[in-house]
Formats: structure tokens, C-alpha cells, sequence
């Protein structure tokens, strides 16, 4: 029986648009690029500062740039060779991005690994430094570092862990394809958590459009302490973290909260594969599970190596079926655009949708009927139309204090808009205003 979801939100599966069809049923196969450009710098902190330089033979495994700060981790080479540049490269960002080039020797031999063992039995004390070393950051898109998300304030405790497998987010099937193929990995990670964090409750959370996961999860966690799998009604953003914590446990995360204030950790379920190989092998974040889906001859899910070009990743599937007009990370309602086919899949990559010019093709605006649907629509109890009148007037303090800042960016109120405004675009453009200015 589904459990009672958040209000608000959208139904992109209902509408006709979520596109997972062409990949849901895809075995994973790996895909390992002749070359790769590794970013440095695509975590939420302080840019990893490069050890390696042209020239240099590297493992897999090894560490070619070390962490910087508190919330920095280390990035690791993904292919056995030898580094052909330190440099830069454009991606999303306003300035080009440092990254470390390799070309593959096809040896595909790993640096020597620490494994820490069993998940059930290694030192608990010493599960966040490994993950910590291994790279690992948020998997769902935010990338932010896992040991800072794990590691909790003196006097504050957490109670849950929530895995989130809903992957409401249309095209991708990565985590499906993961929770399906590999689902004794993803209760591993978890049970490493709870253990490192002290908590007795973890719960894998799926929308019930997902079946299969359910039931693949359900007998890998059966007898594993603590481990329960909750089933969510399909509905977009369900995966949004404080959208999550709300249909689990029925608690709100307060305005500019955190999880943590409500005793709760959420991870993502391809994160808890990756603690489970730190934990149990002792390997780095060096791979990941990406769905390649759109104009391109053969949509898959692969296992790519970070740093592969998106140019190969789409080789791998066949190449493009149609001229491509548009080419963005993620899904279609919080991905990304990229500025052509050469920028490299990094560890947040869960998807690479392609479209054609007449699917990227963008809407003009209209003028507002003040129909009132993108505040139905809203999963944070927002008023997009208020707030973006404030933006259009010059009024920024105003619309911060009409919680600006609590919108999560899910892209429902665009979605719905019949005048097809650039709601969301203007609220994350006000939102990078006011963290920088903060900062």
C-alpha cells in the first residue's frame, strides 16, 4: 500500500512525458572511453587541487588531485595510462572547469586497495574516513561530499537514514537498472551508514510505478537489521529530499532547514552502492550507472567511467538518430545543458538526454493569466507567481523573504505554466544572486 505523499507536485508519467520506456528494461553493460577528462571541481566545496602532471602513468584507483577543505574529497584516475594534460575544459559554468586528461592503456590495472571488509563487521569509526577517501559525493545530482552529510554536529543525532530510489525525474533508469541488478550492493551501503552513524532505521523508498525494484529490494533487505523498503505514489518531485522525509516519516524540514533538524540522512541509492565498495573493497568513486536516452540509435544504461566524453558515450549507443538541438545532464525538468559533446560525465551524471531541434526548441513567454496552477503545483507551498513579479520588479530582499530560497528548483511550476513562463529559471538565477552575495 503506497504511502501518503507530499502535496503539490506533478505527473509527467500521466502526461505522457517521462520517457523511461526506452531504457527501463536495458540491462546495465559497461562502456570504457579510449580517453578521459577528469573534473576536479564539480563537488559542492573547494576545487580538489591536482598531484599529477603530463606525463605521469596512472592506476585506477589513484589519487591524481587531493582534497581541499573540510567538505573537499579527492578525485581518483578512472582508467589505468598515462596523463596528456593538466588544463581546463568549458562545462556548465561561467568559467572553464580544471581537469586532468588521460589516455587509456586498456591495461585497466587498479592501485592497491584497503578494504575495510564486511559491511556487518568492519570498524564503524572508520566507515566515514573511507568514504571520505574514496571520493564519494551525492550521486542524485547535488554531488554534494557524503562524509560532510554523514558527519553531524556535536549534540545533533539522526534517527533514519532514507535511500531515495524514487527516481521521479523523467528519461532516467539508472537507479532502477541498480536497485534491480545489483540490489545486495545498495543494502550493503545502507547498513554501512546506519552502522558509521548509529542509526536504527533505514528505509529504501520507491515509487510504486517501480515493481520490480521493490521487490528485488524487499529480498535483498529481508533479515538485514533495521532495513525496511517503503513504497511511494508516483509523483514528481517525490525524490526531492525534504518531499522524501515528509511521505516517510511525515515530518516538515523547517524553512532553511536541514534534514538533520528533523533527525533524518537521506542518500541516494547509487551512493550506498558506492559506500558499500568503498567499505567492502576498498575502491574509489570511479564509475557510474548513466542512461543515455533520446535521438540516439540504441538508448542504454552504462557504466561509465567519470571523465568520459559525452561524444563516447553516445558512440557507444549507436550514435545520434537525429541532428541533435539540444543535449543536457539529468532529466528533463532539473537537468542541465551542456554547450556540445566533448564535456565529460562526472560522479552526479545520472542521465544524457539528446533531443532534436524541434524538442529543444525554446517556448516563448507569455504574459501571466494568474490561472493560479503553478502554486497548486508547488511541492514547497511557495507562490511562483508572487515571487516572480517581485524578481520582474527589482524587489530581491522582498521575494527572500517570501522564502525564494526554500524552492528546490524542481521545475513543477514551469511545467504547468499554460503561459509557458521561465519561472524556474528566474528563481535559480535569484538564488545563485543571493548565495553569492552571502558568501
Amino acid at each position: 500500500m503506497s504511502i501518503f505523499t507530499f502535496r503539490g507536485g506533478i505527473h509527467p508519467l500521466k502526461d505522457r512525458h517521462e520517457g523511461k520506456s526506452e531504457t527501463r528494461d536495458k540491462p546495465v553493460k559497461e562502456f570504457v572511453a579510449k580517453t578521459v577528462c577528469i573534473p576536479v571541481d564539480t563537488h559542492l566545496g573547494a576545487p580538489s587541487v591536482p598531484v599529477v602532471k603530463k606525463g605521469d602513468r596512472v592506476l585506477i584507483g589513484q589519487v591524481i588531485a587531493e582534497a581541499a577543505g573540510p567538505r573537499g574529497i579527492p578525485v581518483h584516475a578512472s582508467v589505468s595510462g598515462t596523463v596528456t594534460a593538466v588544463g581546463k575544459m568549458q562545462m556548465m559554468g561561467k568559467l572553464p572547469s580544471p581537469c586532468i586528461f588521460i589516455e587509456n592503456d586498456e591495461q585497466d590495472e587498479w592501485v592497491e586497495l584497503t578494504p575495510l571488509g564486511d559491511v556487518e563487521q568492519a570498524a564503524a569509526e572508520k566507515i566515514i574516513p573511507a568514504i571520505q577517501a574514496a571520493g564519494i559525493c551525492g550521486m542524485g545530482g547535488a554531488c554534494f561530499p557524503t562524509h560532510a552529510k554523514m558527519t553531524l554536529p556535536e549534540g545533533q543525532t539522526v534517527d533514519t537514514i532514507i535511500l531515495n530510489g524514487a527516481e521521479c525525474e523523467t528519461f532516467l533508469t539508472a537507479d532502477y537498472r541498480l536497485m534491480v541488478e545489483q540490489s545486495q550492493r545498495v543494502v550493503d551501503g545502507l547498513r554501512a551508514a546506519m552502522r558509521a552513524m548509529k542509526v536504527s532505521r533505514g528505509v529504501i523508498a520507491i515509487e510504486d510505478n517501480k515493481p520490480e525494484a521493490i521487490t528485488a529490494m524487499q529480498q535483498a533487505a529481508a533479515g538485514r537489521t533495521g532495513v525496511e523498503v517503503a513504497t511511494l505514489k508516483t509523483k514528481y518531485p517525490q525524490g526531492g529530499e525534504k518531499q522524501l522525509i515528509e511521505a516517510i516519516t511525515g515530518k516538515q524540514v523547517p524553512s532553511g532547514g536541514l534534514p538533520m533538524h528533523v533527525q533524518v540522512v537521506v542518500l541516494n541509492v547509487a551512493t550506498a552502492a558506492a559506500i558499500a565498495d568503498a567499505v567492502k573493497e576498498g575502491k574509489p568513486l570511479v564509475s557510474r550507472i548513466t542512461t543515455v536516452t533520446g535521438c540516439v540509435k540504441k538508448p542504454s544504461n552504462l557504466l561509465l567511467r567519470i571523465g568520459t566524453s559525452v561524444s563516447d558515450a553516445v558512440g557507444a549507443c549507436g550514435g545520434y538518430s537525429e541532428e541533435p538541438g539540444k543535449i543536457f545532464f539529468g532529466g528533463s525538468m532539473t537537468g542541465l545543458c551542456i554547450p556540445d559533446d566533448q564535456v565529460p560525465m562526472t560522479k552526479a551524471n545520472n542521465g544524457i538526454v539528446v533531443l532534436n531541434e524541434k524538442q529543444g526548441k525554446s517556448h516563448v513567454e507569455n504574459p501571466c493569466i494568474r490561472c493560479g496552477r503553478c502554486v497548486e503545483a508547488c511541492p514547497t507551498k511557495l507562490n511562483p507567481m508572487e515571487l516572480r513579479n517581485l524578481l520582474d520588479t527589482d524587489k530581491m530582499e522582498e521575494a527572500e523573504k517570501k522564502n525564494l530560497t526554500d524552492c528546490i528548483l524542481c521545475g513543477s511550476c514551469s511545467y504547468v505554466c499554460p503561459a509557458k513562463r521561465w519561472l524556474v529559471a528566474s528563481f535559480k538565477e535569484a538564488k545563485d544572486l543571493i548565495a553569492a552575495r552571502r558568501n
